[in-house]
């Protein structure tokens, strides 16, 4: 457990790496914020900060003692079974009510699922769904997964094989072959 100022975490902005809850989210709802941050490029979550949107104020409400927030620690071990690709720890302050948790999320290699089986994506200070192949194409570029050069596209063999590019490549590179026909 590592002590921490009341207003350090009070005050930290929502961002593309950062996202505040309150305890009383939903673990699978948290799901999303950290599907979110393993498809970009990682992030913190703090759970057990309330905020008050109308009034523009933020209270450290925290878990009583540890096992309370045994929900949460129970889905990050499905999301992330080897328990490589996060860490967590918690929070106390003098001033602060209860311990706030603290979830470092890594960007993963594979992509994660949220717990209602959609992927998600973190964009500025929002959890964007993937929802369609294309975008779900992109962030298996995005994270490596998958190249544009190992891309296939759906054209007739015969148009590649005796092209006048192809014709050019195996007279210069290999001057000896002949293009042979994809079969």
């Amino acid at each position: 457990m590592r002590s921490i100022s009341t207003i350090e975490v009070t005050q930290l902005e929502e961002n593309h790496f950062c996202d505040l809850k309150r305890i009383d989210i939903q673990p699978a709802k948290l799901t999303r914020s950290i599907s979110a941050f393993s498809n970009a490029e990682g992030g913190e979550l703090f759970v057990g900060i309330d905020e008050e949107r109308e009034k523009g104020t933020r209270t450290w409400r925290g878990f009583g003692e540890p096992e309370d927030a045994n929900g949460f620690i129970q889905i990050f071990e499905e999301l992330f079974p080897l328990g490589g690709d996060y860490s967590y720890d918690f929070l106390k302050s003098a001033s602060g009510q209860g311990l706030v948790l603290r979830i470092d999320v890594k960007k993963t290699r594979d992509i994660k699922k949220a717990s209602n089986g959609e992927v998600y994506v973190r964009r500025g200070a929002q959890n964007l769904p993937i929802d369609n192949e294309e975008e779900l194409s992109r962030l298996r570029c995005n994270k490596g997964l998958s190249s544009f050069e190992t891309e296939t596209i759906n054209v007739d063999p015969n148009f590649i094989s005796n092209s006048e590019q192809i014709i050019g490549f195996m007279l210069e590179v290999v001057p000896n072959a002949e293009p042979e026909p994809l079969a």
